[in-house]
């Protein structure tokens, strides 16, 4: 059991077992939390002898990066090996004086969304909280010396309200003052849409962000794109207001444009409809394209803009993702399915096959 997986109460006993002081367990927490110690070495104030019982357990972290792929624009994606072989990913996106970190919640996603590469071999397992946390710790070290992480989001590999208990636990280490200390208005849970536990999430007060995966408006659409739905729109909206009263957090509802789909004049107009009589921002992500997905497109620029310009006329808030990592296998779950089969990345074999000095021209 790695150390991220013990909560304060556990964190004690072993500092016990291993003949620490009762204050020895808040030191520890601060060096693997605030400090993001990678060996035990690093944590100078614990005694030497208790630096070793702790090495004779193992590692800080039960993970490990077994890969990074970075983009031209600096966006870097972590694939992250767990203690069982399996592998996640992760992705640190800098944006000017704002830097986010996406993480992921499962080992595969169940949602099975027709567009996205996470889900196309299935689901595992759930990640623990421990798990979860290490993402954070993993990036963190990695930005270290630069732009220190401001926002989360979790919205990588997984359905998060699939794994509500660990997901709880993790958001409660990583607000937690004494620890990673990022506060809840800079955190976002993303959700595929499943109206109770929605309810359940929002009875846990975490205060933090939620954002809605919608893609359409027409419940029929919504099952071709999202095949294991089972709530209509209605419903899921009708939770995520419930949010909005219980939070007092604005929701914000994603939509992955793809051509000729769910970009259409009627598809924005629906989406007016099922959205307009509450608080909201509508998010709009063109389709990032993925190899193991032919037959669908990322809308045009322009196509982009008309629907964004026509939901804004119905008196929605809007905002466009800005294309990010598109040299680098963008979309989520690519590099971990290049993993999987056993192979490096696209990317990362035509960085081995450049000659040297053509990459930082």
């Amino acid at each position: 059991m790695a150390i991220t997986d013990l909560d304060d109460g556990g964190l004690s006993a072993l500092v016990s077992e291993l003949g620490g002081k009762p204050f020895q367990a808040r030191q520890l927490s601060h060096w693997i939390y605030r400090h993001g110690a990678a060996d035990w070495d690093e944590c100078r104030n614990l005694p030497a002898a208790l630096r070793r019982s702790l090495a004779e357990r193992g590692p800080p972290l039960g993970s490990e990066v077994r890969e990074t792929v970075q983009s031209c624009d600096g966006t870097e994606k972590l694939l992250i090996e767990l203690r069982d072989g399996e592998t996640v990913e992760s992705v640190v996106i800098p944006d000017g004086d704002r830097t986010t970190l996406c993480i992921s919640t499962q080992v595969g996603c169940p949602v099975g969304c027709v567009f996205c590469a996470s889900g196309l071999d299935g689901v595992r397992r759930n990640l623990d909280a421990g798990e979860i946390v290490e993402q954070v710790l993993h990036a963190r070290r990695r930005t270290a010396g630069g732009a220190a992480l401001t926002h989360l989001v979790v919205m990588g590999i997984g359905e998060p309200l699939l794994n509500l208990d660990a997901l709880l636990q993790a958001l409660a280490r990583i607000r937690d003052q004494e620890g990673i200390a990022l506060g809840a208005r800079r955190i976002t849970v993303s959700t595929s849409g499943y109206p109770d536990r929605i309810d359940r999430f929002a009875d846990a007060a975490t205060g933090v962000n939620l954002a809605v995966s919608l893609h359409a408006a027409d419940d029929q659409l919504r099952r071709r794109l999202v095949p294991t739905a089972r709530a209509t729109v209605a419903e899921i909206v009708a939770a995520a207001q419930r949010y909005f009263t219980a939070s007092g957090r604005q929701v914000t509802f994603e939509v992955v444009l793809l051509a000729g789909v769910n970009d259409r004049p009627r598809d924005a107009a629906a989406l007016i409809g099922a959205v307009r009589r509450m608080p909201c921002t509508v998010n709009l992500l063109p389709w990032n394209p993925v190899e193991r997905i032919p037959d669908l497109r990322r809308p045009p620029p322009f196509r982009v803009q008309k629907f964004a310009e026509a939901l804004r006329a119905g008196g929605l808030n809007v905002t466009v993702r800005k294309q990010r990592g598109a040299d680098r296998s963008a979309a989520c779950g690519q590099l971990r399915i290049q993993a999987a089969l056993g192979r490096e990345s696209p990317d990362v074999q035509a960085e081995k096959a450049e000659p040297p000095g053509l990459g930082s021209e």
